[in-house]
């Protein structure tokens, strides 16, 4: 009887584990310096090379771009996508998350 006890409790704590995991978060990040039109599609390219990145969209206005990321938070950071853009030439900063 004491492990059927142990396997029930067992399993439930497992079950109880699974429902912890990451949902995917969205980011805005501000992204300096686009200014020709190889610009955004080299953002684009860089962040979507991150792992955990699932998407990314790239809007440019006046010389800067305003990038949105999903990504899985478990596998990558907000400063890693960061870090991301200026290795390629574009520093950014985080305007917002979700």
């Amino acid at each position: 009887m004491k492990t059927l006890f142990r396997i029930a409790l067992t399993a439930s704590a497992l079950m109880l584990a699974g429902g912890a995991i990451a949902a995917p978060r969205t980011v805005t990040l501000e992204v300096e310096n686009v200014s020709c039109v190889s610009c955004a599609p080299i953002v684009k390219k860089a962040l979507s090379r991150v792992p955990g990145v699932s998407q990314v969209t790239v809007v440019e206005a006046d010389g800067m771009a305003t990038a949105t990321v999903t990504f899985d938070d478990e596998k990558v950071t907000p400063e890693a996508l960061t870090q991301a853009t200026t290795n390629a030439g574009f520093p950014s900063t985080v305007k917002g998350s979700s």
